[in-house]
């Protein structure tokens, strides 16, 4: 039995797709099945404070989703801290052919992220050690920052990471500043049903 019926789950991101670009057809379905993944692993592993399914589609998979509309649905996506695999899973599901790498340092989660991409047959890479540890020369389209832990101290890692034509992704509380230093801001928008933004960047 699924965790929550298809038609509720697209009812539940229906706020956070309207409007958007066109993703894949088989998104809702693919959707569910990462849903029980969460819903399964989350009662033995800490992969996010929200327990209710119906939350957690909207917070979780919702949110991440509607970052799709100011991505590229091709090129590499960095996962930042990945945690349960937000952003970068429900991304890859909606664009198969975007390059996603899920950073995640903590064994625990990046063992879920690792059967989530099997289970799911994701087109996803895990780097299971810190961001740091990557090789220098790897950079990326686009690289994603969400609920990532000490974020301020992460965020030159991150932008280090940015390709030269690339952009940063991060959501943001209702009350962070969005001026960042030599990056101009390129997008913001306030997500749906919550008081965060999301908010891209690129180098100056």
């Amino acid at each position: 039995m699924p965790t929550l019926l298809e038609n509720r789950i697209a009812d539940l991101l229906e706020p956070y797709l309207a409007g958007g670009p066109e993703l894949a057809a088989d998104l809702i379905p693919r959707m569910s099945r990462y849903l029980d993944l969460l819903m399964l692993w989350n009662a033995k592993t800490n992969l996010t404070a929200i327990r209710e399914p119906a939350q957690l589609v909207q917070r979780q998979l919702g949110e991440s989703l509607f970052a799709a509309r100011f991505l590229p649905a091709t090129g590499t996506l960095l996962d930042f801290g990945s945690g349960g695999g937000f952003p970068g899973i429900p991304l890859q599901l909606a664009f198969p052919d975007l390059r996603v790498t899920l950073a995640e340092s903590q064994g625990k989660k990046a063992g879920f992220l690792r059967e989530a991409t099997r289970s799911l047959a994701l087109n996803a890479e895990v780097w299971s050690s810190r961001v740091e540890s990557m090789p220098s020369d790897r950079s990326f389209d686009i690289v994603a920052m969400r609920a990532v832990d000490q974020a301020a101290a992460m965020l030159p890692i991150a932008q280090e990471r940015v390709a030269h034509t690339g952009q940063l992704l991060r959501y943001l509380p209702a009350s962070e500043e969005t001026h960042l230093g030599e990056w101009d801001l390129t997008q913001e928008a306030q997500v749906p049903l919550s008081q965060g933004r999301i908010a891209l960047w690129k180098r100056a």
